[in-house]
Order: structure tokens, then sequence, then C-alpha cells
């Protein structure tokens, strides 16, 4: 679903006179090369644009022939960009090809095991081939890794040190589950975690050098709904703060804000029934994936459907941030807030464009960039803060708090 609406924006973007995308070369790999000439085709006609070239190939790798010919594939470009998920199940062997390759890799995956694993297995040799590999690039977890960048760069030019950040996601009307998110979270949550491999420390800390970081981070997100006070808003968990918490934890060790930095997410809560009952709802659509995919299967989205284009124009997520900042020996301490408001849902849609801007970055800055397996944050920078703000509907503001 999201990988068919980045490959919309893409060809809506090169029939722009004079923008980048204009003079991009690119394509598409799918697995049933009729079926994605067909869809893509259909796509093009309705921007008016050419549709790009189908190469086939297979992520599963099942055979030497599949894997031949996906290497060739990554071999013939300089950026990677993938929407396949659950990416433990078909993302490990395009991360491995284009670690060994040299080739940059951007993705939308919300799975820290598998940002792990990768880190763990692929990270040295993506540093000896400078291999770019950045997970998180879509919701999860550009918006909050960048709103914590972002927050640090504040208290630099302070001369302050970033201490804490508190992230608050509010979404606007319509937020909804696709059925490829469903299957990921269905692997995810029945995964036996007993069984999974163990290493020395968290491959999140894991340094540029591949010792490990000094700079630790530690998970303050909310346990239950309490008062944001600083934001006037009632706010609780949910599902996606530790995914948000452990891409800001390999920030915080690339990047070095804090040796004892605190960061914590969570959602905004409307004190009102109505809010109560969606919340309810997301969350049985969500518990019938998981627990009863047989009984429910069939009622579910599907892999390729998602919310209806309506709902995603409609949609919209503030991200608010508060941080706190203290002077090098501690007697000041002041706090900053700020607001990361994209106006369209970012759960998809939104996603895909993040994506997108996310390669067309790396393009640009193909040649200069660090390998190892990084953040957004840490691989790009201020510099995709500048990107998002410019191609995109959205703005950020930062001030600080009397």
């Amino acid at each position: 679903f999201t990988g068919k609406l980045c490959a919309e924006y893409l060809m809506s973007r090169s029939t722009l006179p004079g923008g980048d995308y204009a003079n991009l070369r690119w394509a598409c790999s799918a697995r049933n090369q009729t079926k994605a000439e067909e869809l893509l085709k259909s796509l093009a006609e309705a921007s008016n644009a050419s549709p790009p070239q189908v190469l086939p190939a297979d992520l599963l790798c099942e055979t030497p022939e599949d894997e031949s010919k996906l290497r060739d594939i990554v071999k013939s470009t300089k950026v990677v960009l993938t929407c396949s998920g659950p990416f433990e199940l078909y993302g490990k062997k395009l991360v491995q090809m284009c670690a060994e390759e040299g080739v940059h890799y951007a993705d939308v995956t919300g799975e820290t095991d598998f940002f792990r694993e990768m880190i763990s297995t692929y990270d040295e040799k993506a540093r000896e081939t400078g291999a770019c590999i950045i997970c998180h690039c879509g919701n999860d977890c550009i918006p909050s890794d960048l709103t914590v960048l972002e927050l640090n760069n504040y208290a630099k030019s302070k001369g302050l040190e970033l201490k804490e950040v508190q992230t608050y996601a509010e979404y606007g009307e319509g937020a909804s589950w696709s059925g490829g998110t469903l299957k990921t979270a269905a692997y995810q949550l029945g995964k036996d975690r007993k069984k999974m491999d163990k290493t020395t420390f968290d491959p999140l800390y894991t340094a540029m050098d591949g010792s490990k970081s000094e700079f630790t981070t530690k998970n303050i997100s909310p346990k239950r709904k309490e008062k944001a006070a600083d934001i006037s808003k009632s706010v609780g968990p949910w599902v996606m703060a530790p995914v948000m918490v452990n891409c800001v934890k390999r920030s915080n060790a690339l990047l070095g804000y804090n040796k004892e930095f605190q960061y914590g997410d969570s959602m905004v809560m409307e004190d009102s029934w109505i809010s109560g009952l969606k919340l309810l709802g997301n969350g049985a659509v969500l518990y019938a994936a998981v627990t009863l995919p047989s009984v429910f299967g069939a009622f579910l989205p599907q892999a390729g459907e998602g919310p209806d284009r309506e709902t995603m124009e409609n949609g919209s997520l503030k991200l608010h941030g508060i941080g706190i900042m203290v002077s090098p020996d501690g007697k000041v301490q002041k706090k900053a807030h700020t607001e990361f408001h994209f106006k369209k849902d970012v759960g998809y849609l939104y996603t895909a464009v993040l994506l997108a801007e996310t390669g067309m970055l790396l393009v640009h800055k193909c040649s200069s960039l660090k390998g190892g397996c990084l953040t957004p944050a840490a691989a790009l920078g201020g510099d995709l803060t500048k990107r998002i703000l410019q191609e995109m509907d959205a703005t950020f503001d930062i001030e600080e708090l009397d």
C-alpha cells in the first residue's frame, strides 16, 4: 500500500518543470511484473506521467537465480527504497546486498528487532563499503527523530546541553490501519522472544567505530494516561512509543546528545467518550489481526489495502516536543517547545512522501555520506528537516518556555 503511494508520488513529481525529480532515473521492482506494470500504468495515467520500468525480483531469494536477479538490481543503482514488510521476513537479503555493494538504502520499517539485527549483522560491512543504511524513514520515526535532533541543535546554539525530551503525537481524524501494518503487527506480537539471539550489548548502542557508545538513553514514556502540563493536553501510552524511543536511542548513541539522555513518547488523548470509542475501535482491529486472523481476516484490510484517499488527504499530525536544556555546570535549566505539523496523513500518504524525500536527499548527498546502519537524524541531520519543510505541506516551530 505504501509502495504504491510512493510510486504515485515519484511520478507526480516528475511532471513538475524544473524540479530535481524531472531528471531522476528510477525503476520499480516487484515479484509479479505484469501486475505491477498494470498498476503503474493506471497511476501514470492519473498523473499524466510516464510509468517507470518494472524489474522483476523476489526479496526472499529462495533460489540462486532469485538472488542473482536481486543483486543485479542493487548493483545497477545508487539508492534503494523499500516498503515491503514485515521487514524481518522480506527485508534482510536486500539490506545485506546494499551493505555489500556499497548502495545507499532507506525503508519505512517500524520494527526495532529488524533494525537491531541489521546493525549486528551488516553495520560493519556497511561502514566498510560506505553504504548508508537508514531504517525508520516514515512516520516511524522521522518526526520524532528530527524533533529531538532539532532540539539538540537549538540547545547547543544557546550554549546548553539537551537533557530530556518528551514528544506527544496528536493525530487528526481518520487514523487507521493498512493490511501491511496489521500483518507486521501480527508477526511482531506473535514472535517467541525467548528464542531471540542474545548480544553483549544492545546493538542500538553501537558507535560509528563499532564499539559500545557511552551515550545511553532512558525510556521515560508515560505508562498511564496523564496530563502534559506544558501542552495542556491529556496524553497516554501507545503501541509505537517503544519504536520511537529506540530510534532516538540509536541517534543519541551516534550523535551524542547526552550521556544520560532521557526520552519519552506518547499519544495525545482527547477527554471525550467519542475519542475513547475511536481508540477502542482501532485497538479491536489490531487485536483481531493478532489473535484471531483466521476468524477475522476476511473483514480486515488486506496487503495492499489501506485508508481511502479522502481520509489520507484530511489527516494530519502535530508532534509536540518538550525539551529540557541545562548549562554545563547545571546551574541554568530551560525548556523549549517544538511543534512539527504535517498537514496530511502521516501513517501512509506522508510516510510514502517521507521515504521518497529521504531517497532524494540520499541521491543528492550520495558521495558525501558515511556508511553504517543509521537513523534519519544520524545519516542526514538537519538537511532532512529542511527538505521536508521545502517539499511537503509541513511546518516546524520552536520556542523557549517561561
